[in-house]
């Protein structure tokens, strides 16, 4: 016996199970009858199935109707004949797709147009897109067709590309600039029926506009307007072909000098009447554009006909593969109903086709290919809404120095946050997320010699802006590098560049200033001076203790504009302030910081006692629990790629992290809280730092920005807990991004020897993807107690061969101890330093 194939396969199997008792109720024990019995048995299968589907279909929620009508419409609705009329068609033939009183309410026309676009799906057929006169039909009628013409697509609302034009070739991919042809057949060329509904006809485009607009000299800019502005905010170029061949529309491909890529035609839509469907456009490879002829809506050209040019915007907008988006509420070009809220793409459909197609400069992906800037003028250049379009992209910018100059360059994600989603059947709804965090930008400005980076900065996770400063000394062509991170998607960003003028003297310190020292030790640090057109007369470092008048010594000329400051050593008790300034040829006083007197730098003296330390490599001792069936807590190198609001990598470099549900595609914490908790720790010092990163993303899914991420810490090993910070449900570090805190733990529970930290992320608000992260979490306190003779580092009352051996083993080892500048590294300046001490003595 067989069984048909059916959507629900537990329901298959009950029929299958049902129709041999039947049949054995029925013919038993004549074996003669097997077969007729067994033909029976699978026409009341057939049956029940059918009908246990149609009911349990119709309560599936509806995302889950529309998942199962995209992949397979016909095992659902009724396949409309060929050869039907409107007066044929049947609830059965778009079953699934509108409800009973939604059909009921449509127009015998408007029932034809959608079951004949159902067809379309049935029969595989390319998709296609419709827009709609804003009032003509119900939200329910435009979700079904939408659902119908385009399947349930996902998220950033797109369908295929285009791969290949007359002009640009083939083999186009995403990101692609491409040039695309438009053309106008003319009237009579005949417009297939492309199975929708709406029937077939000779061309009227020209007729029609000139009836309203005299000629078409003055109704073809506004064609090439809407093609200039998608040119203007994308890598899309366009040729306008003015001769066409006229061989039938659709599924034509354009030919250079003979039709275009994308051709405009009208006539007068069969079954819909005024008004209700304005014109449909097909989707890449073809693009064809068709407007429903003598419509009155196109009668108002108002606003400089900005009726007729957003519905060839929208349309166009289809052309290049881009779906209807929700919420409908007038913010965005490729919602379902045109409007006249706006001007052509908004900044959702910037995103959509720069994702597509790249931006207005590409390519520009390497320094051969940069976009040239020139010099720019006294206000600089600034750049908006471009665009790194996924996890490959990189922009190039070349800037022309003339003078000695500082090159000034600031770059700004943009794109804001706001609510996006797939068409649905309310059209009010979609994700809130965040486009202005979508990627982490870096930002390089490299030599004219294409190779020496002289800047290289991503000091703010994603979403925060970077800036660098470089003195550009040599005349020449300077360029800079704009990179995302590993998310495969797209960020729009604004770029400045400027050229400031030069000061006499640039006076920098590269590396730092040491924040710790020991006591009794003496710390350096790095000064870099650039002459520009004074030379340097003097170079200075200005120290005070305790409020006290500074005291001044020469800096360390070590050659090349470059210089080593010394401060001295320090007791236990002592409050440090110090500046460094130079003076030049001509007079000329700059210092750093800025207002060095009275705004100097400072530093703590003491050592650090750094009690807890986890980079995320290994498990010291975590414990996970909590209640969640999906996402708890897990060690391990980020593997998601950034995607659905996970980390695309660690904080703190080293690879590894403490993460949740870290997987690639569709994972996140589910039905829950899961809870990372520390072993214990000796926080008994009063000035005990707790310190880490933390990851927390709740803005993606259907119901974002519900849930929360709480730090809690413990005095007594658990017993109780303190909420140290809750993150979310909604604010600027709730939508991902690596964030570092640092807590003094006496500020929030006693200082004791049983100190614990836990990390408790929750998907408690019902449709939200929720992703958490910890990393580099340190517990450290600073000390002091003052060291008589710091040469006697073993501390046995000599200063001998013995201490040079006990600090060499400490510096090996990276002990703290050996770290004499307190600048958190072990290198030849703690050598130095102790060198230094050892030849001194004892006092």
């Amino acid at each position: 016996m067989h069984y048909r194939t059916s959507l629900f396969p537990a329901v298959a199997l009950y029929a299958g199970l049902a129709a041999p008792i039947a049949c054995a109720q029925l013919l038993e024990p004549a074996p003669a009858c097997t077969i007729a019995c067994e033909h029976e048995a699978d026409q009341f299968t057939d049956l029940l199935t059918a009908e246990l589907e149609r009911q349990l279909f119709s309560m599936l929620p509806r995302d889950h109707q529309a998942a199962i009508l995209t992949a397979s419409p016909s095992a659902v609705c009724e396949r409309l004949p060929d050869d039907a009329e409107p007066a044929d068609v049947r609830y059965e033939h778009v079953r699934g797709y509108i409800s009973q009183a939604g059909y009921e309410g449509m127009p015998v026309g408007r029932r034809f147009m959608l079951a004949s676009s159902v067809r379309r799906a049935i029969d595989g057929m390319p998709p296609m897109a419709l827009c709609f006169e804003p009032g003509s039909v119900t939200e329910e009628e435009a979700w079904a067709f939408s659902l119908a013409l385009f399947g349930d697509n996902a998220r950033f609302q797109q369908t295929g590309r285009w791969t290949s034009t007359a002009y640009s070739g083939g083999g186009l991919s995403q990101g692609t600039p491409t040039i695309i042809s438009y053309s106008f057949p003319p009237d009579g060329t005949f417009i297939p029926n492309i199975g929708v509904g709406v029937g077939s006809g000779p061309n009227t485009l020209n007729a029609w506009l000139n009836g309203i607009y005299g000629n078409s000299s003055v109704w073809l800019p506004h064609f090439h307007g809407v093609f200039d502005r998608w040119a203007q905010l994308t890598g899309l170029s366009y040729v306008y072909e003015p001769n066409d061949d006229g061989v039938n529309m659709n599924q034509n491909a354009g030919v250079q000098g003979v039709r275009g890529d994308v051709r405009i035609g009208a006539f007068d839509f069969q079954n819909d009447g005024n008004g209700g469907v304005l014109a449909y456009n097909n989707f890449p490879q073809d693009g064809d554009m068709v407007f429903d002829a003598f419509d009155t809506f196109y009668n108002n050209t108002g606003s400089n006909s900005l009726r007729l040019r957003n519905v060839i915007s929208h349309e166009h907008g289809h052309g290049l593969g881009m779906l209807h988006v929700c919420p409908a509420n007038g913010t965005k070009l490729m919602e379902p109903f045109v409007s006249t809220a706006y001007v052509g793409p908004q900044i959702d459909d910037i995103l959509n086709g720069q994702r597509h197609y790249g931006d207005p400069y590409e390519h520009n992906d390497t320094i051969a290919t940069a976009t040239n800037i020139g010099t720019p003028p006294a206000f600089g250049t600034l750049i908006q809404n471009i665009s790194i379009d996924d996890n490959s992209d990189i922009d190039y910018f070349a800037v022309q120095a003339n003078v000695p100059a500082q090159l000034f360059v600031l770059i700004t994600p943009r794109g804001g946050e706001y609510q996006q989603g797939t068409q649905t059947q309310a059209c009010n709804t979609g994700t809130l997320t965040n486009y202005n965090n979508i990627h982490n930008l870096s930002l390089q400005i490299i030599a004219s010699d294409g190779t020496t980076v002289l800047a290289n900065v991503n000091d703010n996770p994603a979403g925060g802006s970077e800036t660098a400063t470089v003195l550009v000394s040599t005349p020449g062509t300077y360029y800079v590098r704009v990179a995302g991170d590993n998310t495969n998607s797209i960020q729009l960003y604004d770029i400045s560049i400027n050229l400031l003028p030069a000061p006499p003297l640039l006076l920098t310190i590269p590396n730092g200033t040491p924040d710790l020292v020991a006591p009794g030790v003496s710390a350096s640090f790095d000064v870099q001076i650039t002459s520009v057109s004074q030379t340097v007369a003097s170079a200075q470092l200005f120290t005070r203790v305790n409020g006290g008048s500074y005291q001044a010594t020469n800096l360390t000329d070590l050659g090349g504009g470059a210089y080593l400051a010394q401060l001295p050593a320090f007791n236990c008790d002592d409050q440090p302030e110090f500046y460094v300034q130079a003076t030049g040829s001509g007079g000329f006083v700059v210092t750093a910081p800025d207002n060095g007197a009275t705004n100097p730098l400072g530093l703590f003296v003491g050592v650090v006692d750094l009690v807890f330390n986890d980079n995320g490599e290994t498990n010291p001792g975590w414990t996970v629990s909590g209640s969640v069936t999906d996402g708890a807590w897990e060690r391990g190198v980020p593997v998601g790629g950034g995607t659905r609001g996970d980390p695309p990598t660690d904080a703190d470099g080293s690879g590894a992290c403490w993460l949740t549900a870290n997987r690639a595609g569709d994972s996140d914490i589910d039905n829950g809280c899961t809870v990372l908790t520390s072993p214990v720790l000796d926080a008994s010092n009063p000035e005990a730092v707790l310190s880490y990163w933390r990851w927390f993303s709740n803005n993606f899914g259907a119901n974002p920005n519900q849930d929360t991420m709480t730090v809690e810490v413990s005095s007594n090993n658990g017993s109780t807990w303190t909420t140290l910070e809750i993150v979310g449900p909604a604010t600027s570090e709730s939508g991902g991004g690596w964030f570092y805190k640092s807590f003094r733990v006496a500020d929030f529970v006693a200082s004791t020897n049983q100190f614990r930290v836990r990390f408790i992320a929750c998907d408690n608000g019902g449709g939200s993807v929720v992703e958490a992260g910890v990393d580099g979490i340190s517990l450290a306190a600073t000390t002091c107690e003052q060291d008589d003779c710091p040469a006697d580092f073993n501390g046995d009352g000599e200063v001998d061969f013995f201490d040079v051996q006990a600090f060499l083993g400490a510096f090996t080892a990276q002990q703290p101890a050996a770290d004499l500048n307190g600048d958190q590294k072990f290198d030849f300046f703690d050598v130095q330093i102790f060198l230094g001490i050892f030849a001194a003595g004892c006092p």
